[in-house]
């Protein structure tokens, strides 16, 4: 058996990684390794995710694009991916949490869109919103047999909570998605 030349394995290597970087599959590793942040932001709102599956956010953006300041995971059940999972800012008490989820609380830039990414198992749902600063949220993915989210602004004073109509969030770039 003959053995491969070391210059070939690592010509071969380099030639991967350039190709990986091209298509976009290089950020889509970031995007689940690379817990959510905060960016600088003056205005903030504070929400609470529930998730049968990963959950990822893009703050201060209208389409997906993982290499964005902040842009990260924010749970998921599952072990191995970055997450914030069961994290807490004291927002108002649940009546309950979905069967099977994981929980967190985040602050959120306001006043601007954020993009989230929720997949599952045959899942995969991307929408936007712009949160109105000091306001409280709840973003349900549970979807189970399903592939839905609803996000709803959390009720303050004598405001009643409210759904929120979701936009659509596409890819930044093309590329992104392959």
């Amino acid at each position: 058996m003959k053995s491969v030349p070391l210059s070939l394995i690592t010509l071969f290597c380099a030639s991967l990684l350039v190709s990986l970087s091209g298509c976009g599959s290089i950020s889509n590793v970031r995007s689940f390794s690379t817990p959510y942040s905060l960016p600088a932001s003056d205005q903030t709102a504070r929400l609470r995710v529930f998730s049968d599956g990963m959950v990822r956010a893009i703050p201060k953006s209208a389409c997906v694009d993982f290499r964005l300041p902040g842009a990260g995971v924010l749970v998921a059940p599952r072990k191995g991916y970055a997450d914030r999972n069961n994290e807490s800012l004291g927002m108002p008490a649940i009546v309950s949490q979905p069967a099977g989820t994981v929980r967190s609380e985040f602050k959120i830039p306001a006043g601007e869109p954020v993009s989230f990414v929720y997949n599952r198992e045959r899942c995969y749902n991307r929408f936007t919103f712009v949160p109105q600063p000091g306001a409280d949220y709840e973003l349900d993915a549970s979807g189970y047999s399903n592939c839905t989210v609803s996000v709803r602004q959390l009720p303050t004073g004598s405001k009643p909570g409210k759904p929120l109509a979701l936009d659509d969030s596409k890819m930044c770039r093309l590329a992104d998605n392959y």
